[in-house]
Order: structure tokens, then sequence, then C-alpha cells
């Protein structure tokens, strides 16, 4: 029993430690437009393809941009209009923001969340209501 405990805990310890690990820095396997890292405060340089960007290093992607980084075996992909910290950058990407796409919550619903919604009215519709309490002579 004492023996099951123990490899547990050291699974557990392991995959933590696994999972905890951060990048210590990213290799830049491609980019596309415009993409810039701060080399120092308030200067801009673009990244380049082959580049080593530390954890740490500012980057922000311009529209219609995207850059592909890998630390070890894997490689995320951050896309346009984003600001931050690498390593921000890649654990949002990482993250269950991945998961959820363009239209795979139907009618605005949360996650989680299963009540349904009905039309919404427009001022278009209300003003048809209101017309059928008023008397029109013609």
């Amino acid at each position: 029993m004492m023996k099951k405990i123990t490899a547990f805990i050291a699974m557990a310890l392991a995959s933590a430690a696994l999972f905890a690990a951060k990048a210590d820095s990213y290799v830049v396997e491609s980019v596309t437009g415009k993409v810039q890292y701060e080399a120092t405060p308030g200067s801009w340089k673009d990244v380049t393809v082959g580049q080593k960007i530390s954890s740490a290093t500012v980057v922000k992607t311009n529209l219609n941009s995207n850059l592909v980084v890998s630390a070890g075996e894997e490689k995320t992909t951050i896309k346009a209009m984003q600001n931050g910290a690498i390593d921000a950058l890649v654990s949002a990407a990482s993250g269950t923001a991945k998961t959820i796409k363009k239209g795979s919550l139907k009618n605005g619903a949360v996650a989680g969340k299963t009540e349904t919604r009905k039309g919404v009215a427009t001022a278009s519709s209300r003003a048809s209501e209101a017309k059928e309490d008023v008397e029109w002579d013609e």
C-alpha cells in the first residue's frame, strides 16, 4: 500500500513539473505580415525567422499577421493584433482559447450556460407593434 502511495505522489509531482515548466526561449519558425519585438524600451525591431526570443520579450503582431514559435517539439501560432510577453501569448494560445471555434457556441451561449435566448426586439419590430395600437384615418 505504501509503495502505491509513494508511486502516485511521484507521478503527480513529475506531471506537475512537466506541465508547469515554461520555456526559457522560443525559436521563430515563421512570420507573416509585420511582427515586431521590443529590443529596448520604446524601440521596436522586426522579428526574423530563426531568431531566438526570450520568454520575457514583448512581441506585437499587426493586422493580418501571425507568428509561429517553437519551444522544443511544440509549435504555437500567435495570431494578429496581439501584444505582450511572448510567454504570456504562447500560454494564451495554447490554452482553452484554442479549442473554441467560431460558430461552436449557438445563440450567444456561454460554456456551461444552458438557457435559450428569444429574439431581440429591434426598433422596426417595436414600431410595427406600436402601429397596431393607433387607428389611422385615411
